[in-house]
C-alpha cells in the first residue's frame, strides 16, 4: 500500500481483542479521526476491554471499520495514545499489521475517494 494515501474522516468502528467473544462487553465502539494506508487514529471512550488494557505492549487489536461499502476488518497494533481533554476519551494511534487482500483494495479505494 502507498504510505502517502491518507485522509481525515470520522468512520465508526468496533474494536476487540483477537479471539475474544463478540459480546458487547468484549468490544469498544468509537470513530476514526485520521486514516492512512499504514495506520489509523482511533477515538475511544476508555483504554480497557473488560479487564484488558488495549494499549499494552505487544497488544494486537481487531478493528472493524463501518465503511459505506460495508464492514472492513483489520488487525492493528497500538503505537501511542493520549487523553482527549476537550471531548473526553482517548486518541490511539495504531499501525495496521494484518488486512486481507480484498479489504486492502476496498480500504485504498476509500482513502483515494477522501482526497
Amino acid at each position: 500500500m502507498s504510505e502517502n494515501l491518507r485522509g481525515k474522516a470520522s468512520v465508526a468502528f468496533s474494536l476487540s481483542l483477537p479471539g475474544s467473544s463478540s459480546g458487547d462487553a468484549a468490544t469498544l465502539e468509537g470513530h476514526t479521526r485520521d486514516m492512512r494506508a499504514t495506520g489509523l487514529s482511533l477515538v475511544v471512550p476508555r483504554l480497557r476491554i473488560g479487564g484488558e488494557e488495549i494499549v499494552a505492549a505487544d497488544r494486537q487489536l481487531r478493528v472493524v471499520l463501518e465503511l459505506p461499502s460495508g464492514p472492513l476488518e483489520m488487525e492493528v497494533a497500538p503505537v501511542r495514545y493520549e487523553p482527549l481533554e476537550a471531548e473526553g476519551g482517548y486518541l490511539i494511534g495504531v499501525r495496521i499489521t494484518e488486512i486481507s487482500d480484498s479489504d486492502c483494495v476496498r480500504f485504498v479505494k476509500y482513502l483515494r475517494a477522501l482526497r
